[in-house]
């Protein structure tokens, strides 16, 4: 794996990121062949993550195991490098000199969108692939999930399991992307318990809520206090945070992204799922087979882009009359009879 640098302050070496499987929903989607026929192990690809944040046990570990993935199956020549959080001026850097020396670039992260905006139509030879941004631009794949409808299942879940009826959320910035979460995730509360008392909270207005552990953990200790037992995270990095309080209180968090049950057995209540390491290989095998297809592609319940997590670590929280109404309302919402909101506006601490 080569490794290639632009200034030491701007970026470490990494490890892989994102996204998801099979798939139909597609708007916008276009084939297209790269200027000349490459094969997988001279396809030159390079995956530029948000920040340093490889080992998350989340999101940007999903994208790191996808590329790996790739890597070991195809053989093809894999860069990955850190960006800086917060930094635009070095991510548009990054991007750039990653497209100076790649055939696919692929990035992830909200934050990472006006970036790439600016650099893909400078070089449109190159692919690039961004995942939870929706940019409509010829040679950028835009891959999206439905995080609502995931977060509306995880949100069943804990109104199911809380005894108190006092339930959180914890985003990590207050953003469209984050407000999708919260929307799926107090609808499915609302479903279950229409008399639950939701508290959201947010780390930061910007970025840097991706990197706040302290914060988190001083947060969720606090909706934890007020008697609420069982708390989603999405926060990147700063959910660890949370999950440190959750097992100092010995109550319920909700992880998110990848399967966090392992994490701490009979304190993570579930997880909320995307696909993000398969769909990530099937980025890179369809451009090494000169398949590449930009547009905007959303993948959900329907497609199995997003989900929730049950195995050994906490199926023994889950009782059989649980997965069943939570397997009953996910039919519904595949079925078109539920409409998932991806926006709430409930009152922020």
């Amino acid at each position: 794996m080569k490794n290639f640098s632009i200034f030491s302050k701007y970026f470490f070496l990494a490890f892989g990121l994102l996204l998801i499987c099979g798939c139909e929903a597609i708007q916008d989607v276009v084939l297209t062949k790269p200027a000349s026929e490459i094969d997988a192990e001279s396809l030159r690809v390079t995956m530029v993550y948000p920040s340093d944040c490889v080992g998350d046990s989340a999101y940007c570990d999903s994208f790191h195991i996808g590329v790996r993935a790739a890597e070991a199956v195809l053989g093809i020549n894999l860069t990955e490098v850190s960006g800086v959080e917060g930094d635009a001026t070095a991510s548009e850097m990054l991007l750039r000199e990653a497209a100076q020396n790649s055939d696919l670039v692929l990035t992830a992260g909200y934050q990472m969108g006006e970036p790439l905006a600016m650099i893909a139509p400078e070089f449109p030879d190159v692919q690039f692939a961004i995942f939870d941004v929706v940019l409509d631009i010829p040679n950028v794949a835009s891959v999206n999930y439905k995080s609502n409808e995931g977060s509306f299942l995880v949100g069943t879940i804990a109104a199911l399991k809380s005894e108190s009826g006092k339930i959180g959320y914890i985003g990590g910035v207050d953003v469209p992307l984050l407000r999708e979460f919260e929307g799926g995730y107090v609808a499915g509360i609302q479903a279950i318990n229409p008399d639950a008392t939701i508290s959201v909270a947010y780390i930061s207005e910007d970025v840097t809520g991706f990197g706040q552990p302290e914060k988190a953990k001083e947060l969720a200790l606090a909706q934890y206090e007020s008697g609420i037992d069982v708390i989603y995270v999405a926060a990147g990095g700063s959910g660890q945070g949370v999950l440190e309080a959750a097992q100092e209180q010995q109550k319920f968090i909700i992880w998110v992204d990848a399967n966090g049950n392992h994490l701490a057995p009979g304190i993570v209540l579930t997880s909320m799922t995307k696909e993000i390491s398969i769909s990530v290989e099937r980025i890179i095998r369809e451009t090494a087979e000169s398949n590449f297809m930009a547009g905007i592609r959303y993948f959900g319940l329907k497609d199995g882009g997003v989900s929730y997590a049950v195995d050994e670590h906490n199926q023994s929280l889950l009782s059989d009359d649980m997965i069943a109404t939570v397997e009953s309302l996910k039919a519904k919402i595949i079925a078109g009879e539920i409409v998932v909101p991806d926006t709430v506006s409930l009152p922020r601490e």
